[in-house]
C-alpha cells in the first residue's frame, strides 16, 4: 500500500477527493441513506489505512485537508458508524503524525470524546430512571430517545455499541503513549481520568455551601455500569479484571454485545492513576506502575517504548480486519 501510494503521487490526492466527493454530495431521494453513510465510512477507513501503512510525517503537508474531512464528518448527526471511523481516524494520527502537528486537531478530539461519553451517561442514567419507575428492566431492552430531528434512535443498538468502543480505544491509547508524545492530551486528561490526589468528586464546604467536585467521566461512567451491572447478572463483567502496564492497551476487544463489557475498563482507570491505590499497592506483585523506573538507562527506556508502540500498533492494525477477525 505504502509502495503504491509513494511511487505513484496521484494515487493518495485521487483517494482524498473520492472522500470529499462523498461528503459534499447530498443524500440521494432515491438511494439508501444507510448505504451511502456505510460508503462514506469505508472511504473514510481506507484513507485510515492509508495513513497507517505509511511512515511518520509522510502525510503531514496534507493535515488541514484531512482534518477538514474528519470533521465534515462530524457534522452528520446520528451516524455511529461513520464517527467509529473518525475514531479509528484519530488513532492513527496519534501514531503517525508528530505531535506538534496535531495541535489544532486536539480540541475536536477531546470535544468528540467527551460527547461519546455524556451519551452513555444519558443512556445509563435514563435506564436507571426507567427502572427506578417501572421496576426491573429486561436484559438487552433498547433504550429510545427521539431527537430534536424527529428521528428515533437506539443508543444501545450494536452501530452506538460500536461507536463506544471506538472512543474507549481513543482515551486507552492517549492514556497507554508516553506523556511526552502526547503533550496537548495532558492538559486534559483530568477531565477522563482521576489524577494523584484526586478525591473524585467528594462534597467540600467552601463559605457554609455544599459544592460537589468535578468527577472525571470514567469515574461516572465506572460507577452506573456497576448499577446496571447488578440488575443484569448474566451480563455482569465486574469480576473481570484487567491489569494495567505501562505502553500497552486495555482494551484488545474487537466488539461488545453490550456496555457491561466495557466495566473492566472504566474500573481500572478509575483507580490505577490514583496514588492512594497505588501507594497501598506499592511492593505487591502486580501493582501499578505508572513510568518505567527512571534509573533505568536512556537507552533502555527507547527500547521498552520502542517494543510497547510496536505492539500498540499490531492491535491497531487488527481494527482495520472488521469481519474477518472472530471474537
Amino acid at each position: 500500500m505504502d509502495h503504491l501510494m509513494t511511487h505513484d503521487k496521484t494515487t493518495f490526492r485521487d483517494l482524498m477527493t473520492r472522500v470529499a466527493l462523498a461528503q459534499s454530495s447530498s443524500l440521494n431521494l432515491f438511494t439508501n441513506r444507510d448505504a451511502e453513510l456505510e460508503q462514506r465510512a469505508m472511504l473514510l477507513k481506507r484513507l485510515a489505512f492509508t495513513i497507517f501503512s505509511s511512515e511518520v510525517d509522510q502525510y503531514q503537508k496534507y493535515l488541514p485537508d484531512i482534518q477538514e474531512r474528519l470533521v465534515e464528518s462530524l457534522r452528520l448527526p446520528q451516524v455511529p458508524t461513520l464517527h467509529a471511523q473518525v475514531f479509528l481516524f484519530f488513532r492513527v494520527l496519534l501514531l503517525r503524525v508528530s505531535p506538534q502537528h496535531l495541535t489544532s486537531l486536539w480540541p475536536t478530539m477531546i470535544t468528540e470524546l467527551v460527547q461519546v461519553f455524556l451519551l452513555m451517561e444519558q443512556e445509563l442514567t435514563a435506564d436507571e430512571d426507567i427502572s427506578r419507575t417501572s421496576g426491573p428492566t429486561v436484559a438487552g431492552l433498547e433504550t429510545t430517545y427521539t431527537g430534536g430531528n424527529g428521528f428515533s434512535t437506539s443508543y444501545n443498538s450494536q452501530r452506538w455499541l460500536n461507536l463506544y468502543l471506538s472512543a474507549c480505544k481513543l482515551l486507552d491509547l492517549a492514556l497507554a503513549l508516553p506523556s511526552e508524545s502526547l503533550p496537548q492530551f495532558q492538559m486534559y486528561r483530568w477531565a477522563f481520568i482521576p489524577e494523584a490526589s484526586d478525591d473524585s468528586g467528594l462534597e467540600v464546604r467552601r463559605q457554609g455551601t455544599h459544592q460537589r467536585e468535578f468527577k472525571p467521566y470514567v469515574v461516572r461512567l465506572a460507577k452506573l455500569l456497576r448499577k446496571r451491572a447488578k440488575k443484569n447478572p448474566e451480563e455482569d463483567c465486574s469480576g473481570r479484571a484487567l491489569a494495567w502496564e505501562p505502553g500497552h492497551l486495555l482494551l484488545t476487544l474487537y466488539t461488545i454485545r453490550s456496555m457491561e463489557q466495557l466495566l473492566p475498563f472504566f474500573n481500572v482507570l478509575s483507580q490505577v492513576f490514583n496514588c492512594k491505590v497505588t501507594s497501598r499497592a506499592a511492593g505487591h506483585s502486580g501493582s501499578p506502575v505508572l513510568y518505567p523506573n527512571k534509573d533505568i538507562k536512556m537507552e533502555t527506556q527507547k527500547v521498552f517504548w520502542s517494543k510497547a508502540r510496536q505492539e500498540i500498533e499490531e492491535v491497531v492494525e487488527k481494527d482495520f480486519l472488521e469481519g474477518v477477525i472472530k471474537t
